[in-house]
């Protein structure tokens, strides 16, 4: 149970959000003084000027009387444990057993301030951002008199305003100085004295190109100071006034937003090698034709295993203090051309590492090539793009007119076209006897080949020269430190085709394989038969049937027979593994007629239970009208815990994999193709990657049409429907509906027809078809209920709340809205409670309960900052804002609104973002800047009349039509 002690505003106690009632004003005095302290032993006499400037005689009888009747209270509402403990010394409040929000306040501001620091000024920013959330009012410790609470209150407001100053100095440094301008002028105004804010303002006055207005600001700022105190400014100010007359005001130290965000600079470079010897001519070749950028462009071509990544990575380490924006990497895969990387997706990948959040990364591939060289324009960043496929895919690559960038490429083949006379091209020979021998002593030991140099000299000839293969044989010998390296040579020699020795990694390879036990090599087979681009211990565990511990160890076989690489933890926690495409290629060789596709279906077949099992974790079912064709498998148990526990963390942690396996099960079983892709749709939803949406589910459609599969058919076309209603492509998203609907109908699937037309519904309210959304809520209610599916019903009673609060009829609506949040609370899972939740506070703030409606939008808010819901959470925000709106505190609506509007923006839904600009254009209007409220809404209006959204249309025109002329 969650006990929440809240004094950012008036003294507030909740208990899993339900608030408790405390007593007396004394004990809620008391409690107040303990938690300033929290965590701490208060004397008894300290507690009593809290709780009384001019205390009693009795007044340690009273404390213990009011902190007994504290317990009691806490008690009686179920918490198991009282967070008010008495010790010799005084009273503590246990912090283990309470949380209060301003220790929460105080750790996010030293976390702020490390941030800081550290030069991260978006880091810094957000977590301000959520420091300045937890206040509920601009006072702290609201309707409690005396000294202690007052000098308290007073300590805590003045934290407070260093917060938002910190915060809009981080939003300078961010380059949003247009956006805070209005609200540096309010902050100004109400602390006249505060020289730093007056200096913030006139940066973003300046920086937002009106140099006139930063002027006017200064002078008004040294009128203030003379008339408020007498005094002259400081030398900040006044060192800032002659830079704003020179025009020598500094740039900001983050260049401007883009349309993601943001800018962030990337540091994607794998670790470098380790062990490296010899190709010194060619490092500081590259080295130097890379090092002015100047659009510099470098290829290192060589044979397979040659180590020409080895060489890049080094050559790029080298070089980062040269490109201080950034380092982006990418493995393209090249060497099997069916599995390369596809430029497009590589282009949205480099985007987000340049701070454009996943939904603002665009669809078109040309836009977002554009938007790549647009965002590198200006910038020194370097780009290594190793394991190219041909000159088509890198071209797509280059940041075009970009002159303080520099590329780097890595190549089996030599790509003339890309650079035929450019002194960065640079072809890699095998490697010399004297640095072969250097390379595999470091990795096996020097004193082992001075030990027996006739014998390392004749595995230096065997692996050909080849790094790959020298390291491999080097992790062999390393592991098996008592064993002559005779032996090994002469092992090695047994292979000895001329295949082999020319190739000298497959030898190499085979030497390593069959040093492994029997499970591992199995495990090297089956995983090469997968397209994943990296995978968990999960995987490996379905690809040997066995239970995640025995599969980790034959990983680890692997990983120390370097035939696999640990790329690291993912964002759930899990160990991540890569293969080399030149193991991927060598185990497909072994593989045995029909291994390969009987291992990647038994993977797929795992992969569809543990999608299905997160996204019955998060919404209480795996797919609304889902035929289940993929029988659940799972190797062992103990794989189903990430997905139940965390499901979207776990299955954004296998986002890329996810992705392959589709692309594969259409080629190896097609049903678990579309089963995979309708099940993983609440991923791509959530983090508003609609990009991806779009890939795995026309994948999951072609599939199923090529197998004649009616119900696949029917279920990726409503999925792509309701993909296109996110784009706000109303025509194809109805047209794609109501083709799903009828194929569901012909096959006499009631449910599916019905979620169908669920979707079709929103579609409806959205258009002002109120009664035909009535009609199908109704409908689909009744139908969901006879299949026992809860969230499709609570789904389609949330569908009449809305249209009952749109015809302004909110009791009616509140009644069924909380009919919604019961049978959403019966379903089990946290996120359609969440969805009902925020619709029955939405009905609360219309009918004036603003206590209940903001409790609803805060526990809502709370869980999608949790789950990445963007849209989630800017619908909390509008509510919040609302309410502070209604309340008459337009500073408050304006920060929620704002941050609603950004939110609606990195979802990449206009819709979303519309429905903050109303009652944002209300705020702005309140705080006296009517002309951005008229520029919001006419800007607004336009977009949506383009999407025919015409209740919201109706309520943006009313909005403008309020406005003073």
């Amino acid at each position: 149970m969650a006990l929440l002690l809240s004094l950012l505003g008036p003294l507030r106690v909740t208990l899993d959000g339900r608030e408790l009632e405390l007593g007396g004003p004394r004990n809620r005095r008391l409690l107040a003084a303990l938690a300033l302290e929290a965590g701490r032993v208060v004397p008894t006499a300290g507690l009593a000027q809290a709780v009384w400037d001019d205390p009693p005689a009795t007044a340690r009888e009273q404390l213990q009387n009011a902190a007994g009747a504290l317990r009691r209270r806490f008690a009686e509402a179920g918490l198991p444990a009282a967070p008010v403990v008495r010790t010799e010394a005084g009273f503590l409040l246990d912090p283990g057993h309470a949380a209060v929000d301003v220790r929460d306040f105080a750790r996010l501001r030293s976390a702020a301030k490390a941030a800081e620091a550290a030069d991260d000024p978006a880091g810094c920013r957000a977590l301000l951002g959520r420091a300045l959330e937890l206040w509920r009012a601009p006072v702290a410790l609201g309707g409690l008199r005396g000294r202690i609470f007052e000098a308290a209150a007073d300590r805590l407001a003045q934290e407070r305003l260093d917060c938002v100053e910190t915060a809009l100095a981080a939003d300078l440094d961010l380059g949003r100085h247009a956006e805070v301008c209005a609200e540096l002028a309010a902050l100004t105004a109400e602390h006249p004295l505060r020289e730093r804010l007056v200096e913030l303002h006139v940066l973003a006055l300046y920086r937002a190109g009106r140099r006139a207005e930063a002027l006017a600001a200064l002078a008004a700022a040294r009128r203030r100071l003379a008339e408020s105190a007498g005094l002259d400014p400081g030398p900040q100010l006044r060192a800032l006034h002659a830079a704003v007359l020179a025009d020598t005001v500094p740039p900001p130290r983050r260049p401007a937003p883009g349309p993601g965000g943001p800018q962030r600079t990337p540091a994607q470079l794998p670790a470098p090698p380790d062990a490296f010897v010899g190709r010194r001519d060619e490092e500081e070749l590259l080295r130097r034709a890379l090092r002015g950028g100047g659009g510099a462009l470098c290829l290192v071509t060589g044979a397979a295993g040659i180590g020409k990544t080895a060489l890049a990575l080094r050559v790029a380490h080298g070089l980062r203090g040269e490109f201080p924006d950034g380092q982006l990497y990418v493995d393209l895969r090249g060497a099997d051309r069916t599995a390369a990387a596809d430029p497009a997706e590589v282009l949205a990948g480099f985007l987000r590492g340049l701070g454009v959040d996943g939904p603002a990364v665009p669809a078109d591939a040309g836009e977002r090539a554009a938007l790549y060289r647009s965002l590198l324009a200006g910038r020194r960043v370097l780009v290594l793009l190793d394991n190219a496929a041909d000159e088509a895919q890198v071209r797509a690559l280059l940041p075009g007119a970009a002159a303080g960038c520099a590329v780097l490429v890595t190549a089996r083949h030599r790509l003339a076209g890309l650079c035929p006379d450019r002194p960065g091209a640079v072809r890699l020979p095998l490697l010399d006897e004297a640095s072969a021998l250097g390379l595999l002593g470091r990795i096996a030991g020097a004193g082992r080949l001075a030990a027996e140099p006739q014998a390392a000299r004749e595995l230096v000839r065997l692996c050909g020269g080849l790094p790959l293969a020298l390291r491999i044989v080097g992790a062999d010998l390393a592991a098996l430190p008592h064993r002559e390296l005779a032996r090994l040579a002469t092992r090695l020699g047994d292979e000895r085709s001329r295949l082999d020795v020319l190739d000298g990694v497959r030898a190499g390879l085979r030497i390593g394989y069959r040093a492994l036990p029997a499970e591992a090599r199995t495990l090297l087979r089956g995983l090469a038969s997968l397209d994943g681009p990296d995978f968990a211990a999960w995987t490996a565990a379905a690809v040997l049937e066995a239970a995640p511990e025995y599969a980790e160890d034959a990983l680890d076989a692997l990983a120390a027979a370097h035939l696999l690489e640990v790329a690291g933890r993912d964002g759930a926690g899990q160990l991540r593994y890569r293969m080399h495409d030149l193991v991927r290629a060598f185990g497909r060789e072994l593989t045995g007629p029909g291994e390969g596709a009987a291992v990647a279906r038994r993977v797929l077949s795992c992969w569809v239970t543990l999608v299905r099992e997160g996204r019955r974790a998060h919404q209480g079912l795996d797919y609304p009208g889902l035929a289940h064709r993929t029988a659940a498998w799972v190797p062992d148990p103990a794989v189903l815990a990430g997905p139940r526990a965390e499901p979207v963390r776990w299955l954004g942690a296998e986002c890329e994999a996810l992705v392959a396996a589709v692309r594969q099960a259409a080629r190896v079983d097609p049903y678990a193709c579309w089963e995979l892709a309708a099940a993983g749709e609440y991923l791509f939803d959530l983090r508003s990657d609609l990009a991806g949406w779009q890939a795995v589910q026309e994948q999951g459609l072609a599939a199923a049409r090529a197998v004649g599969d009616v119900t696949g058919e029917a279920t990726m076309l409503v999925g792509l429907g309701r993909h296109r209603t996110c784009r706000e492509e109303w025509g194809p998203a109805r047209a794609m509906l109501t083709a799903g609907e009828a194929l569901f109908e012909g096959l006499g699937d009631a449910h599916g027809a019905a979620y169908a037309g669920w979707l079709l519904s929103y579609l409806d309210r959205t258009q002002g078809r109120l009664d035909e959304a009535v009609r199908r809520c109704r409908s689909g209610a009744a139908v969901f209920e006879a299949a026992g599916d809860l969230y499709g019903q609570a789904h389609s009673l949330r569908g009449l709340g809305q249209v009952l609060l749109a015809r302004g009829e909110p009791e009616a609506a509140l009644r069924v809205l909380r009919e919604a949040l019961a049978v959403a609370g019966a379903n089990g899972a946290a996120w359609p409670r969440m969805c009902m939740l925020r619709w029955v506070a939405d009905a609360q703030r219309t009918l004036g309960r603003p206590a209940e409606a903001a409790a609803g939008f805060r526990e809502v808010l709370a869980h999608t900052l949790g789950s990445g819901d963007l849209a989630g959470q800017s619908a909390a925000r509008i509510g919040l804002g609302r309410i502070a709106l209604d309340a008459g505190d337009a500073a408050e609506a304006l920060r929620q609104l704002r941050a609603a509007d950004e939110l609606g923006r990195r979802s990449g839904q206009s819709l979303v973002r519309a429905l903050a600009a109303e009652p944002l254009a209300r705020a702005l209007l309140a705080s006296g800047d009517a002309p951005a409220a008229r520029a919001l809404l006419e800007e607004t209006l336009a977009g949506c009349r383009r999407m025919e959204a015409r209740p919201l249309l109706a309520r943006l025109e009313s909005a403008l039509a309020e406005l003073p002329a």
